[in-house]
């Protein structure tokens, strides 16, 4: 969906259509037109695009011209009509749409609940916010018809991510968890509290992370209803360890033309919430859960947003392999979440089955946005960062 037939190829099927459309056509009265007469009308069709069928182009623009307005001409009349209906048809269903910031139009009341150390995309160290949100959009808010029911047309689909006979990394996405209303509603949350290149609690190479972000803690409320949306198609154990539920913390990523995440491994830790009073953060439950999986939230997509580029690789084996035998792309499709397990091999209970993966750069106008947050199972004491001496700010986004 990332392409666009050729103008010049777009014309000559306009072209052969309506030849074809008069060789077949048999009037009272009439003869079909004659080879000549075809071939001389074909010369006299101007060689520039037809009017406003997009052209690729480094500029991202659109070329205007009058040639259907010609083609609409040697038509005979009674079909006039149609042909110009077809191809405004045509156009609107081509030309992808550019939207900078969420269609969504709540207003966000947000205040600071904790503040720590992190990473800057250069790589260097710093102190920022992670927020809490005074009420959620209206359409992620119950009152108003947010449900925890699965959605009729979401489905949970394996992804292979199969090395040999004997490995194969755990993978899959849930289509259309979300509504697209309730996509926009997240995406509108990150507008109107504003993103940064600051990332709370995590240290990245140097150019690894190139999107800007924005995290807030949720109540409950919101996580626990999409938690039980999803949780049948969930792994009921991993290593044994029962799931428990998700995170209540969600990274919003925001990834302009030309950005990209390049492979890496994403990070495990305790989990977060709200503390009773809703004035800071805590760990979800301390040494009783641990996070074993990524989930990731497009939030916009080509289709709806004209969003071009930003795909997901998953890769087979433990390093990035440009061969696209050796991964699995996953094109922004809104709404949908991708599941894949996490850990730093090595650390913990880190382990070798922990997924490879990257952000394809972003290339139209319309940026990514995409929003992170993590599912829990069942742990032990030495699983978590208390015992180890190690912190958040050791592992990636």
């Amino acid at each position: 969906h990332n392409s666009y037939a050729s103008v010049d190829c777009m014309t000559t099927v306009m072209t052969l259509a309506y030849i074809l459309a008069n060789l077949s056509r048999q009037m009272p009265g009439r003869t079909t037109m004659s080879l000549q007469k075809q071939s001389s009308m074909l010369q006299r069709i101007p060689k520039r695009q037809v009017a406003n069928l997009p052209r690729q182009s480094m500029r991202g623009m659109f070329a205007r011209s009058r040639a259907s307005a010609s083609l609409a001409q040697t038509a005979e009349p009674e079909h006039q009509q149609s042909e110009a209906a077809m191809t405004n048809d045509c156009i609107k269903s081509q030309k992808p749409k550019t939207k900078m910031f969420s269609p969504d139009k709540s207003k966000i009341d947000f205040r600071v609940v904790h503040t720590t150390y992190g990473g800057y995309t250069n790589g260097e160290a710093g102190v920022g916010h992670i927020f809490g949100i005074e009420e959620m959009p209206t359409a992620l808010q119950p009152k108003h018809g947010f449900s925890s029911k699965k959605n009729a047309n979401q489905v949970r689909e394996d992804i292979d991510l199969e090395t040999s006979k004997h490995s194969k990394k755990l993978a899959f996405k849930i289509r259309h968890v979300l509504k697209p209303d309730e996509a926009d509603a997240l995406w509108r949350i990150a507008d109107q509290v504003g993103y940064t290149d600051f990332l709370p609690d995590y240290n990245t190479p140097p150019g690894m992370r190139q999107n800007v972000v924005m995290c807030f803690i949720d109540d409950g409320d919101f996580t626990n209803a999409v938690f039980e949306r999803i949780k049948d198609d969930l792994p009921q154990k991993i290593d044994g360890r029962k799931l428990v539920g998700l995170s209540r913390r969600w990274n919003v990523g925001k990834y302009a033309k030309g950005r990209e995440f390049t492979p890496h491994i994403d990070g495990d830790m305790t989990g977060h919430r709200l503390t009773e009073d809703g004035k800071g953060i805590r760990s979800y439950d301390g040494d009783k859960v641990h996070t074993k999986l990524s989930a990731l939230f497009y939030l916009n997509d080509y289709k709806h947003d004209g969003v071009l580029g930003g795909g997901t690789k998953m890769f087979k084996g433990d390093h990035s392999d440009g061969d696209s035998q050796h991964y699995y792309e996953q094109q922004p499709e809104k709404g949908t979440a991708i599941f894949f397990r996490h850990g730093i091999p090595g650390s913990r209970l880190g382990n070798e089955g922990s997924v490879m993966h990257a952000g394809s750069k972003s290339l139209g106008d319309t940026p990514k946005v995409m929003i992170r947050v993590d599912v829990l199972y069942e742990a032990e004491p030495k699983d978590n960062f208390e015992k180890t001496g190690r912190s958040w700010r050791d592992f990636d986004f």
